[in-house]
């Protein structure tokens, strides 16, 4: 062999060895590699596999109930038959949508909504067709079912209230989610078909309790997202919502309707020891399941066109006159600020001359010379246009705060309003004007710029009855454990007022003697009336006496308000009523209130003679 080709053999040795070197390398790179791909890797790999094969579908919880304190149900579960759309088993969904128009009465509006929520998803997704279909519909299109390929019968959970509008405007209702509740939820739940948030009252105040949360279902799924099998072993099960109880007494709540009948207005009573409201209602009332079932467009425009305002919540919204129930607010001011003598009497002739004003009172001729029992006995207006002028509307205005006026209250609900406690910072503010002495005497006898609900007398009257503890109201069993705070009054100055109360309902010439008795035997009640002006009366109607409250239109009445508490010796519970438009006198307020009372301490156990019968603490 030549050197030259001695050369060329080492040389080609040489690169065999480096490429057999590099090929070494590059194998062992890829076997360390496939080793730690299928060996160390292999787990999670196989997690990942396993996050494209399978999903979770979200489980639906059951909504808590809503019970009354005796655990009657007020809101509740039910069958909800609906009927589900699936895009891509339908051959037509123009026609299908166009022949379930007819069986199901489907609005323009209704075949939008679903159109739009097929464009939305994909199409293995189903889409809500219709809801809370009764039986007999539901029936007929399980039998059809062969007609609708794609179309699907199914049985949820629904909602409904057995006892109608009694507790509507307390419980509220449910109802689909809106773009703004999902904007601000974004809880999964929500974008479940059929699914319902709570709307108003309890439904939306206590939505996230009622509602529980999602429990999630593994189901195996192909490449394109359908579920092709379930796994009923891996089910993270949803955990229920949780049960609401009122401190309301339904039996109660039915006497109250009852004893409206088709007045407007609204009733609270309170159990003066505790704070628990055993009655809240706001006539008339509205049927909450219309609004779960899907209220009809005349069916609102009779709620919307009725001038007694059935969805307006009266008693927690409602601005009143407190009328003349706001005189014990001025004597406890007087009394504690050492303005007058009880014993000290002023003399009405109807009416005072303030400048170019003049403010009447309500009885003709007047009622002479009366001490502070008596004017509230009589309600004389004179007496408390005088008073007032001594006291000064801050101490009149700092009085009713403690009293509760001006207050909003926690009770668990939505939109309740504080009403108007005035004094001149208020005026200056919201109107941009000084205080004047005349809007002094109309405040003391709850006129001009003093508005309250009918919570806030109730509060007031409770806490005179309770004398000693400046008590809350409470709705929701459980909420309000603390202790309440000392009214701080006086007690002998409680003790006048009570008795100047019990005067009102129980000596002749009070404006509720005869009116108002319990026939309890020796139980006995004390309150006082109101009437609410909703106009002036002009000199030309005083002098003619020829106005006739219930001659006028119904809106241009005057709105009865009654507030007491019984028994007087032993107080168990207060009341407060207001009957819009119902007349001067405040008869019907005085009615329907004696009558609730009554019912009230029966179904408490305090009839004729016996003992109170309390089953709760006297100290909280």
């Amino acid at each position: 062999m030549s050197d030259n080709e001695r050369h060329n053999q080492v040389s080609i040795n040489r690169r065999a060895a480096l490429l057999g070197s590099l090929g070494a390398g590059v194998f062992g790179v890829l076997s360390s590699r496939l080793y730690y791909l299928q060996i160390l890797k292999a787990e999670d790999y196989r997690a990942l596999s396993d996050d494209n094969r399978f999903n979770f579908n979200i489980t639906i919880p059951s909504r808590g109930r809503i019970l009354d304190r005796y655990g009657n149900e007020l809101a509740i579960n039910s069958q909800n038959f609906s009927l589900v759309l699936i895009p891509e088993r339908v051959k037509d969904i123009e026609a299908t949508l166009l022949k379930l128009k007819k069986i199901l009465s489907l609005s323009t509006s209704n075949i939008t909504r679903i159109k739009k929520n097929i464009s939305k998803h994909a199409s293995f997704v189903p889409v809500l067709i219709k809801e809370n279909l009764d039986w007999g519909t539901f029936s007929k299109l399980n039998f059809k079912t062969p007609d609708f390929p794609g179309v699907i019968p199914q049985v949820g959970l629904g909602r409904s209230y057995p006892n109608d509008g009694l507790f509507s405007h307390t419980i509220g209702y449910v109802g689909s989610p809106s773009p703004i509740d999902l904007e601000d939820d974004k809880d999964p739940l929500l974008k479940q078909p059929s699914f319902k948030i709570g709307k108003t009252g309890i439904e939306s105040s206590a939505d996230k309790l009622l509602r529980g949360s999602s429990g999630k279902l593994k189901v195996e799924v192909n490449a394109s997202g359908r579920t092709v099998r379930e796994f009923p072993n891996s089910n993270d099960a949803p955990i229920n919502g949780q049960d609401i109880w009122l401190t309301l007494d339904s039996e109660l709540q039915k006497k109250a309707a009852e004893l409206f009948g088709n007045d407007s207005g609204g009733i609270v009573v309170m159990d003066v020891l505790t704070g628990e409201i055993r009655t809240m209602l706001s006539m008339p009332t509205f049927n909450g399941n219309l609004f779960v079932s899907g209220i009809t467009q005349k069916q609102m425009d009779e709620l919307n066109n009725d001038e007694r305002r059935p969805q307006y919540n009266k008693v927690l919204a409602g601005g009143y006159p407190p009328a003349s129930t706001f005189k014990m607010v001025v004597m406890l001011a007087a009394l504690e600020g050492g303005f007058m003598d009880p014993k000290d009497k002023i003399t009405c002739r109807q009416k005072v001359n303030l400048g170019n004003r003049t403010f009447h009172c309500w009885k003709r001729g007047g009622h002479g010379p009366v001490n502070m029992r008596e004017a509230l006995k009589n309600s004389c207006d004179v007496y408390f246009y005088e008073l007032s002028q001594k006291v000064g509307i801050e101490n009149i205005a700092s009085m009713g705060r403690r009293l509760g006026f001006g207050e909003k209250f926690n009770i668990g609900l939505n939109g309740l309003k504080s009403g108007i406690m005035p004094d001149p910072k208020w005026k200056k503010l919201k109107l941009g004007n000084s205080w004047k002495v005349g809007d002094t005497l109309n405040a003391s006898i709850g006129q001009g710029f003093v508005l309250s609900t009918p919570l806030q007398m109730a509060v007031m009257v409770a806490r005179l009855a309770n004398g000693k503890d400046s008590l809350t109201p409470n709705l929701i069993i459980g909420q309000n454990l603390l202790k309440f705070k000392s009214l701080d009054i006086d007690s002998s100055h409680i003790a006048f007022v009570q008795k100047s109360m019990l005067a009102v309902c129980e000596e002749p010439g009070g404006t509720a003697y005869k009116k108002y008795g319990l026939d309890l035997g020796q139980l006995q009640i004390a309150g006082k009336t109101g009437t609410g002006q909703v106009r002036g009366i002009s000199e030309k109607e005083r002098r003619s006496k020829l106005r006739r409250d219930e001659d006028l239109p119904w809106k241009l009445r005057d709105h009865n308000v009654f507030v007491g508490y019984a028994p007087f010796k032993k107080p168990r519970f207060a009341v407060s009523c207001l009957v819009e438009h119902g007349g001067t006198g405040s008869k019907r307020a005085i009615e329907i209130s004696r009558n609730i009372l009554k019912t009230a301490l029966i179904r408490d156990g305090i009839p004729e003679g016996k003992k109170i019968k309390s089953a709760v603490a006297t100290d909280v």
